[in-house]
């Protein structure tokens, strides 16, 4: 608010409050001060104690006045002054007098206060005030080294006090302070503080943030109050950059801080490169490296600074003893934290002594960027060192030999291992179980399949066909009643449905096993029917995958087109485990496999193809 606050406060047996203007979340500071007027010789009642205290937010001038009845009974006026407005010692003073006169008349004057408080006042940035310390720690001014005016004017607000629970004043008609170990301030040098402002935001660029230079740097991002002339020391920050100390003073209320030329240098240090060979990116190199930022060498623990502009593009150069030098050109304003070099074997020469074939030595130059620099170690294949001279040794290449067929063997044992091993695994069931072993495994044995009755025959729609007449069937015209089941409306092909008709029996264990080579051979003979030729088209194009499993779940027989595409476009899925945490069943994929290679005559249709029996399977 913009306005100055006042409450009457009065203790006769008990607390009581009168008038209040302005009132607010200041008025929560107004307490009993019968502890306070201790501090005094109150049997004059007509005289007055007056004190001041602090909040955060403004300053609190209390006036109060012994009446009678018991010790301590009294009436105060509490004026609070945010900190937000400018309040002068002479606006403030004939308030004061006001007050006195109102304290002292048999009743208030209630339109007087009230017009009086309602004065608006100039408001400026607030700072915060330290706040007076809840310790009873009392301190004094009397009236006479400084003038009322600037004790309670422009001056009111001193960093000193916030050491203190109350000031008290002394003036003229003021009570006498009996209390001796009360701190006398009154000699203490009064300065006036002033509002500072951290600079406007617009003012400074992205990334920059202002600090006062003192421990700890603490931010400078909000008006702050401080002594009036004095030296304000200040740091610019910028992450990545040198600090830059700024200086500023305050000469007057609501000042803004000035915003200095920035002249940004950035540190460059050597931990922020990372050489490594480009042969092998696991061998460091950066201990070897020279490194140099803008032909300064760029030393260990010991940064450099390069201006703004000289970052933008600095050229860096890299070398290490037996590797190609690398320079570039590289913006380290925005780099990453972390540069990583790769630098190139360098090529080297290296004189040897060779055996001829006509026993005598002669002397061979070997230039290359692979040369190991072991002097014991023969560069060539074939051939060893023996007395300083390399001679070709049979036993090298033999050794090569020997070496890559045990390699060779030792991956097939592996191969066959692992091949021996999913079998097993795949021919077994597992289950956790209480008792021992925990672990519960079953080999799983060959299931059969429900026989049907020879008399049950297969049917398609009213008409119905029995073994006897399949020849017919297919001379008939069964075909083309297939390339129309492939192409039903509804896109879905039945197990029951597909095995009716001669030219589609064992098309579902194919589709559902993945078994390409035997679909796509049925393309001559079903090339008209539409959806047959998308599965076709789909197999060509994902050709090159490779699926494991079974397309459908267990108890699953219906194969849905669409769905038959979208899986062979998709990349391929680990084989998942079934629904109780087992493998497939060997019986399942021995079923599928007798019935796509079973001949179609020798096939024997039914109605209703009996269900697989379906072991009970263990979770792993």
């Amino acid at each position: 608010m913009n306005k100055i606050g006042f409450r009457i406060y009065r203790f006769k047996e008990g607390p009581s409050v009168g008038l209040t203007v302005n009132e607010g979340d200041w008025t929560k500071k107004v307490v009993d001060i019968r502890d306070i007027l201790k501090l005094y010789n109150s049997e004059d009642e007509s005289k007055f104690a007056m004190f001041m205290s602090f909040s955060e937010n403004g300053a609190y001038i209390t006036i109060a006045r012994a009446i009678s009845g018991r010790g301590g009974d009294n009436t105060a006026a509490w004026i609070y002054i945010p900190n937000n407005i400018e309040v002068t010692g002479n606006d403030i003073i004939p308030i004061i007098e006001v007050v006195k006169e109102e304290l002292s008349a048999s009743k208030s004057n209630v339109e007087r206060l009230t017009q009086i408080f309602n004065k608006d006042y100039r408001t400026t940035e607030s700072a915060d005030y330290m706040p007076s310390s809840s310790e009873k720690i009392f301190a004094k001014r009397d009236v006479g080294f400084y003038p009322l005016k600037d004790i309670i004017g422009e001056k009111r607000y001193q960093p000193i006090y916030s050491n203190y629970n109350v000031i008290l004043i002394k003036d003229m008609d003021g009570m006498e302070i009996v209390d001796k170990n009360i701190t006398d301030l009154s000699s203490e040098k009064m300065v006036e503080t002033l509002v500072f402002c951290p600079p406007v935001k617009q003012d400074l660029p992205n990334g920059v943030t202002v600090h006062f230079n003192t421990s700890g740097y603490p931010l400078f991002n909000k008006p702050v109050r401080v002594y009036k002339s004095k030296h304000i020391n200040l740091v610019f920050k910028r992450i990545g950059f040198e600090d830059i100390p700024y200086m500023d003073s305050v000469e007057e209320n609501d000042q803004i801080c000035g915003v200095p030329r920035f002249d940004w240098k950035k540190s460059i240090s050597r931990d922020q490169f990372k050489v490594v060979a480009a042969h092998d990116s696991n061998v460091d190199l950066t201990d070897d490296a020279t490194i140099t930022v803008n032909n300064v060498d760029l030393k260990w623990h010991q940064p450099i600074l390069i201006s703004e502009h000289d970052g933008q593009q600095a050229k860096v150069r890299f070398s290490v003893n037996g590797y190609e030098p690398a320079e570039e050109y590289i913006d380290l304003l925005h780099a990453a934290t972390s540069i990583t070099v790769k630098l190139h074997r360098a090529e080297r020469a290296q004189s040897w002594k060779i055996e001829l074939a006509n026993g005598h030595t002669a002397v061979m130059d070997l230039r290359s960027k692979y040369l190991s620099g072991d002097k014991y170690e023969s560069p060539i294949k074939g051939y060893s060192r023996e007395d300083g001279v390399l001679r070709y040794t049979n036993f090298g290449v033999f050794k090569q030999r020997a070496i890559g067929f045990l390699m060779a063997v030792a991956t097939f044992v592996v191969i066959c291992l692992g091949v021996a091993l999913f079998e097993w695994f795949d021919n077994h069931n597992f289950e956790w179980q209480l008792g021992w072993p925990p672990l519960k495994v079953e080999k799983i044995g060959s299931y059969k399949a429900e026989s049907s009755t020879p008399t049950e025959s297969y049917s398609n729609n009213d008409d119905e066909t029995t073994p006897s007449d399949q020849s017919s069937v297919n001379e008939d015209g069964s075909l083309s009643k297939a390339i129309a089941y492939l192409d039903n409306e509804a896109g879905v092909w039945q197990r029951d449905s597909l095995i009716k008709y001669p030219e589609l029996v064992g098309l579902f264990e194919e589709l559902n096993s993945y078994e390409f080579s035997k679909i796509l051979n049925r393309d001559s003979k079903l090339r008209e029917s539409k959806n047959f030729k998308k599965i076709c088209d789909a197999i060509n194009i994902n050709s090159g995958k490779q699926f494991n499993g079974n397309f459908c779940g267990e108890g699953d027989y219906s194969i849905t087109v669409s769905n038959y595409e979208k899986k062979l476009n998709k990349p391929v899925d680990q084989p998942k485990a079934s629904a109780n945490g087992g493998v497939a069943s060997e019986a399942a994929k021995k079923a599928q496999k007798s019935s796509s290679n079973t001949p179609a005559s020798q096939k024997t249709p039914v109605n209703n193809p009996t269900k697989e029996q379906k072991p009970k399977r263990g979770g792993v």
